[in-house]
């Protein structure tokens, strides 16, 4: 094993799709702490010594740089379809696929592990305010990087066949950006979302109702996997729409505010707004990949921006967006952080 090897936690076929060099295979990169740009190889970014490694013994090192990449090469071919035809599979076993390369993904990341140092850290806060201590609990000793990393690769088996199974009863989607806009790609590039409000208990996680996942694949592809209480509700939102409509037509024939002329032609002005919502949920069904709009390209890189631990990526070196989210919310400079209340 070689020890001066950078283990990726973004996979090299992921960072390729975004090269601003591509004879050399470099990326332009904005680092979100220093505020400073730079351009790298796909080598030295995404990626650390030892990463995937930990220390069993003083006699033996423990690796799963092999499982990382087995799982990668797994992956590959159903990844490599996907931007070749820029659609998405329709076979369960092509989408069983997809929801495993986003759970691993969403784990194997420098801000999922990070994650884990927070907690022992907000329970040592925690215990200091009611007066005890950490270090008085029987058989406890303080985490090094070394015990951090054999936490977190220890887990992972178990986290990504629990999180692949949520991910795959979402109903996937596959976005196109505009002409002449880029997709970033964030250190930590699965980002949540949810338009619904749940209150004080919070609305992200990945088996919340409501909840968006969203992936880039390339510079022009992202990949999304939505709550089917998404699509239903759109669905929903216009059936009730077009019934209050009809209800109200009637309503105003029968007590003579509307002429049958009146109502015809008002049933005619509105047929195109209702003939387009039905085109757009249509178009949401699709296997193929929708187009973005100006507004969600922005919304997507700004998720991008606001889960990235550290490091964005942008193929056009075009980081105004990331670097005034940066500014305007520095309480992700360093990603999103669970809260402990």
């Amino acid at each position: 094993m070689s020890g001066a090897q950078n283990q990726h936690y973004v996979p090299k076929f992921i960072l390729r799709q975004f090269l601003c060099d591509a004879d050399n295979e470099r990326v332009s990169v904005y680092d979100k702490h220093t505020e400073k740009r730079f351009i790298t190889s796909i080598k030295n970014v995404m990626a650390e010594r030892r990463f995937n490694d930990f220390d069993f013994d003083e006699d033996y090192i423990v690796s799963f740089e092999g499982i990382a990449c087995g799982i990668e090469d797994m992956i590959l071919p159903v990844y490599r379809k996907v931007l070749q035809t820029r659609t998405l599979p329709s076979d369960p076993e092509g989408i069983a696929s997809l929801a495993f390369f986003i759970a691993f993904q969403f784990v194997r990341t420098r801000a999922h592990r990070e994650k884990m140092a927070l907690f022992e850290s907000a329970l040592k806060e925690k215990l200091e305010t009611i007066g005890g201590r950490l270090e008085d609990i029987k058989g406890y000793k303080p985490s090094d990087e070394n015990d951090l990393k054999r936490r977190h690769l220890l887990s992972l088996k178990e986290d990504v066949h629990s999180f692949a199974l949520i991910i795959s009863l979402k109903e996937f989607r596959l976005f196109s950006s505009p002409p002449g806009r880029s997709f970033y790609l964030g250190d930590h590039p699965v980002s949540l979302h949810n338009s619904n409000d749940f209150g004080p208990y919070g609305n992200i996680g990945l088996a919340v109702p409501g909840i968006e996942i969203y992936m880039p694949l390339s510079a022009d592809l992202m990949l999304g996997a939505w709550c089917p209480s998404i699509m239903n509700g759109l669905e929903n939102s216009l059936r009730e729409s077009k019934n209050e409509r009809d209800k109200a037509m009637v309503s105003a024939l029968v007590s003579g505010r509307f002429t049958i002329q009146q109502a015809t032609s008002l049933a005619e002005e509105l047929r195109p707004h209702y003939e387009k919502a039905e085109r757009d949920l249509s178009l949401l069904k699709a296997l193929e990949a929708i187009p973005t709009d100006e507004e969600n390209m922005d919304f997507a890189n700004s998720l991008q921006t606001m889960y990235a631990s550290r490091y964005v990526i942008s193929k056009e070196n075009d980081f105004n967006l990331a670097i005034r989210h940066n500014s305007e919310f520095p309480k992700f400079r360093r990603g999103m952080q669970p809260r402990f209340d």
